[in-house]
């Protein structure tokens, strides 16, 4: 599951929120938007980082230690384009 995250993040996020909601919402309760919104828009803006988010939180412990802070600055890297041949901002 997570090598296909890596390929199509939004897919694995996507099916991740229908199968098991409580992965993808749970992380971002107590914030001040509406618990939905920073999901949907790290959808379109930052898959493959919000799908690092979810996990992080839901198996390390969250990014309060180094394993999780390393698999969130994994996957920016991987939005950002720097790995993966290009794609995202780095493309552009």
């Amino acid at each position: 599951m997570a090598a296909i995250g890596l390929l199509a993040p939004r897919l694995i996020l996507v099916l991740m929120w229908l199968f098991n909601s409580s992965f993808v919402l749970s992380p971002f309760e107590g914030l001040a938007l509406p618990n939905p919104l920073v999901p949907v828009v790290g959808l379109f803006l930052l898959p493959t980082t919000t799908l690092a988010y979810c996990f992080a939180s839901s198996s390390l412990g969250g990014v309060s230690n180094f394993s999780g802070i390393l698999v969130v600055a994994i996957g920016v890297i991987i939005d950002l384009g720097l790995i993966g041949n290009g794609r995202g901002i780095a493309k552009r």
